[in-house]
This record gives structure tokens, C-alpha cells and sequence, in this order.
């Protein structure tokens, strides 16, 4: 099969999506798929207008640059899109001389490259929505600009999560279905040993995120400096700059902030951690930091928060803690230190969950699926039905289109 992934954002800046799409399309090439990706990059970090520093990257053959990006504050965060009319040029040239038989939008409302795929991209269509959101004044601005009607044009919708599909049936409309992203298991599970924390063996703390307020890094270092009073421990920073860090006005004493890991790099130190920090505030989908740390056996520590909720099963492979709360934060630390057979338990339930939930073996097939399914659609048999799918209508998918859920009732009641 050929096939297409168009992602939005900058492929030279780790993230969420991008770390979806990269092993997505690894998995559909090892299983003898040709696929492309089309995707931004920012030459040295040219893009760079917010707090992320650039991976140092060789660009893959199957990977083909759409040009540089910006970084405009969105949902809490800031991510780096293209919206240059080169880019757009850029793809749609991919697109139509590719002769694919998917086309797989990440991330369909984004702007301007996932956007504009979605409207020009011609054959089996699938979109994948990453996003979990409750803002009415950006989601309805997006049906200002003709998004529900735009997305009747996918084939298939997927939602990454409960809380993305929420998102998609609150503001969109239409069907979705749940598969989840994506992480690489290691064949072999290798950990170094649960210990009682001393100062020969301190309990080891890691936290892999921005310094953005949505990823509530705040938090976490307030903890720390409670937690490093009570029981020797250590914590690694892993993503913004050592200036980033101290701006945000905690005590860092103790902490190391590593910037710019490799992938394997960053993925040996969560491995290696005891206890793996996530005190994000809201806007989370997913959280593929909790799926990789599980994948490698280690357990977490995170907000009880729409879409956090969704991935860990509190007291199962970690624990769950109010948003914005650094005692309680602190507190759930200290209740797992010393008990080291708990954590153990946590550790293999975590690498239970990635293996039997989230592999890319499991995933990818599932996608796979819907790439049938999208293919199987029979085309539009009259002209009439062309121009009601085209001007968004009637949907390309069999079946009564499903409207929005403007009355949707919000995830946190349901939490």
C-alpha cells in the first residue's frame, strides 16, 4: 500500500503528534509499506519561536520538508505549524504526483497544512484527531471557517482518545473511531533494581515535558525541593533550557536539567527513573510521556486530569494526584519511596499496559484497518453526490451523517 501521512507540525521539534506520526511510519515501513510523510522542518531551528529547543536530526528519505515553521500559543502550548504558502504548494505537489492509495491527515483542523490537505487531497481519506479541547471560541471560529463541513470529506475519523473523540463529536460532528498512539516496546524489559532511597541509592525522579504552564513543570520542582528535605532523591529535567527552568522562580537545587536529548538517550533516563513525574494542569488528549514510560517499565506519578485519567489506572501502573497541587504531588511520592514492592508491582503493570495496549505492533494494525475500511468506501456514483461531499453537505462515509454534540456533557463530570 501507498501511503501518505501529512502531518502539521515541525518534524524538527520533539512532540506529541510528531513522535506518532515518526512511529507510525516506521512500523507501516517494516511491515513493507511505502510510505511518505509530509511534514515541516526547520532547517537548525530556524522555526523557533517558543520554549522548544530543535532536535539534532537527519532528515529520512521517506520524510520530505514542507519548509519552515512559526510557534503561536494554542490550547496552553505552543507548537511549531507551517503556514507559508510555499508549504502548501509544496504538499499538494507530493500529493499529486504521489499516486497513493491512503491519504492519513494528523491533526485535520490545524492550519495550513493539515487543512488544506484534508481539502485537496483526492481518494480514500483518513483523518486523525490528537487534540482534546473545550474552547468553543477557537473550535466554532474553525466551523466560522468551514471545519464540520470540511472533515465530511474524510473517509474514516480517528480519535486518539476519550477525550479527543469528545472533542471531535462536541464541535465537529460525524463518527469516530478510538485507537490510541502508539510507543515502542522493547523486547526485553530491562530495569535496574526497586531500591529503599539512601544516599548511596536515591530515589530517581525524571520529568519529560516544556516549560509551559499547561505542563505544570511548577509543580513538579515545588515537590522536589518538599520531597529532597524528607528522602534522598534526584530529578532530571528532561526538554527546556537551564534559563527556562530558573525563570520560573522554584529553588532548582538538586535538579539536573538536560536539554536536547537524542530519542535514545532521553528513553535510557526514563527507563533508569524510579518514578516518572507528569503534573500537567488540563488540555491533555493523551500524555505519550505516561505510554513511553510505561513501555519501559516505569511507573508515574500524574494529575488527575481528562485524558491523563484515560491511560492510568490509578494505583495500578502509578498514582493519580489533584492538578496544581505540589504537596500532593509530594506526598504521592513519598508514599511509594519506601515501599518498594508496590513500585515493583506498578513497574510490571505499566510494561503489561504498553505491550497489550499501546505497541505499535497492536496500534498499527489497527490503522491498517481503517485504511481498508476508507479504500472499501465506493465512490460518490453521481455528480450530484460529488458536489453535496465537495461543499461539505452530505459525507463521503456511508450512512447518516452524525451532527455535532453541542450538549455533549463535559469529561471532568464524568471523571
Amino acid at each position: 500500500m501507498r501511503i501518505a501521512l501529512v502531518s502539521p507540525y515541525s518534524w524538527t521539534y520533539h512532540g506529541g503528534v510528531r513522535g506518532h506520526v515518526e512511529g507510525l511510519a516506521g512500523e507501516l515501513l517494516a511491515c513493507g509499506h511505502d510510505v511518505q510523510v509530509l511534514t515541516p522542518v526547520d532547517e537548525g531551528g530556524a522555526g523557533r519561536r517558543g520554549r522548544k529547543a530543535p532536535m539534532d536530526i537527519v532528515l529520512p528519505a521517506h520524510v520530505h520538508s514542507l519548509g519552515p515553521t512559526v510557534s503561536p500559543p494554542a490550547n496552553g502550548n505552543r507548537s511549531n505549524i507551517a503556514i507559508s504558502p510555499f508549504g502548501v504548494l509544496r504538499m499538494r505537489a507530493l500529493l499529486r504526483a504521489g499516486d497513493f492509495d491512503v491519504v492519513h491527515v494528523h491533526e485535520p483542523i490545524v492550519p495550513a497544512i493539515s487543512w488544506d490537505a484534508v481539502g485537496f487531497a483526492r481518494g480514500p481519506l483518513v483523518g486523525t484527531f490528537h487534540t482534546y479541547s473545550t474552547n468553543r471560541l477557537t473550535n466554532n471560529l474553525g466551523n466560522l471557517a468551514g471545519a464540520a463541513r470540511r472533515f465530511q470529506r474524510l473517509h474514516v475519523r480517528i480519535a486518539v482518545s476519550r477525550a479527543a473523540q469528545w472533542t471531535g463529536l462536541r464541535f465537529f460532528g460525524g463518527s469516530y473511531r478510538l485507537i490510541p498512539n502508539g510507543v515502542a516496546v522493547p523486547e526485553r524489559l530491562e530495569r535496574p533494581p526497586a531500591r529503599v532511597p539512601s544516599d548511596e541509592h536515591p530515589l530517581r525522579l525524571v520529568f519529560v515535558g516544556w516549560a509551559v504552564e499547561r505542563k505544570g513543570l511548577r509543580y513538579a520542582l515545588e515537590a522536589f525541593a518538599s520531597l529532597r528535605e524528607r528522602v534522598p532523591a534526584t530529578f532530571e529535567v528532561i526538554g527546556p533550557t537551564a534559563l527556562e527552568v530558573e525563570s520560573i522562580g522554584v529553588a532548582t537545587a538538586g535538579v539536573n536539567v538536560l536539554t536536547n536529548l537524542a530519542d535514545a538517550e532521553r528513553t535510557a533516563r526514563v527507563g533508569a527513573a524510579d518514578l516518572l513525574l507528569a503534573p500537567s494542569t488540563g488540555g491533555e488528549s493523551f500524555g505519550m510521556v505516561l505510554s513511553e514510560a510505561f513501555a519501559l517499565g516505569t511507573p508515574v506519578v500524574a494529575s488527575s486530569i481528562t485524558g491523563y485519567n484515560e491511560v492510568v489506572d490509578d494505583g495500578v501502573q502509578g498514582l493519580l494526584v489533584p492538578p496544581r497541587d505540589a504537596a500532593a504531588l509530594a506526598a504521592a511520592v513519598l508514599e511509594l519511596a519506601g515501599d518498594v514492592p508496590r513500585r515493583e508491582r506498578m513497574s510490571a503493570a505499566a510494561a503489561e499496559k504498553a505491550r497489550t495496549r499501546y505497541a505499535w505492533s497492536r496500534v498499527a494494525t489497527q490503522v491498517l484497518e481503517a485504511y481498508d475500511d476508507a479504500i472499501a468506501m465506493p465512490a460518490p456514483s453521481t455528480l450530484a453526490r460529488r458536489l453535496a461531499i465537495r461543499i461539505g453537505v452530505r459525507s463521503v462515509a456511508p450512512g447518516r451523517h452524525q451532527p455535532r454534540q453541542t450538549r455533549l456533557a463535559p469529561l471532568e463530570r464524568r471523571s
